[in-house]
């Protein structure tokens, strides 16, 4: 399923690359709603170990922007992967874009000396809580167009009985009888006759 969007595993290491976070997070709602595989999707798609494979290298281009003089490499780098593709499954690729993205940018503090995992697992966390909050709004966004549309097709009880019935009739929940209804109701325009 994935290979027919994304190609095969070095097509879709190419094209989800470390080099591309510029251009694929220009639009941060396309990150989150777009139509982009999670790290779960990965693993069934391309194999068990494809999450870990993505990770490596978006680890290590942190890790050398950072400019530390200890890098993230070695059983550290291989565990925060392997940890990231565990316990985060559930995010799209894009939206971990996204987050080195803005890690680089300073948005979830910094490394001291040493690139420390702790710390990008840390962030994470915020970010998916900024995610949190993005998808909330999109939902409530989503929910007041659907609330407009209808409301904008909607048409009155009294529209209603004239179309279907040709005439006014109680509500179901009225507590009137027809003939209550009919001394009440008001009365439909009758259209002017032509002489």
């Amino acid at each position: 399923m994935l290979s027919s969007k994304h190609g095969d595993r070095d097509a879709f290491l190419v094209k989800y690359n470390p080099d591309c976070q510029l251009a694929q997070t220009a639009d941060a709602e396309e990150c989150h709603f777009g139509d982009h595989p999670t790290l779960s999707q990965l693993r069934v798609g391309y194999g068990s170990r494809m999450p870990v494979i993505w990770l490596l290298p978006q680890l290590y281009s942190l890790s050398e922007y950072c400019g530390c003089k200890n890098k993230l490499q070695g059983r550290p780098l291989q565990e925060c992967a392997s940890i990231i593709a565990a316990d985060f499954h559930w995010l799209k690729v894009s939206e971990l874009i996204l987050f080195f993205h803005r890690f680089k940018s300073g948005c979830y503090g910094r490394f001291y000396g040493t690139v420390d995992p702790l710390v990008i697992t840390t962030a994470l966390r915020d970010f998916c809580d900024e995610r949190w909050q993005a998808y909330a709004k999109h939902e409530q966004e989503q929910r007041e167009q659907r609330e407009r549309e209808q409301e904008a097709r909607a048409t009155s009880w009294e529209e209603h009985c004239m179309r279907t019935y040709g005439e006014l009739r109680p509500h179901p929940l009225s507590r009137f009888t027809n003939s209550q209804y009919a001394a009440v109701a008001p009365q439909p325009l009758k259209k002017p006759t032509s002489k």
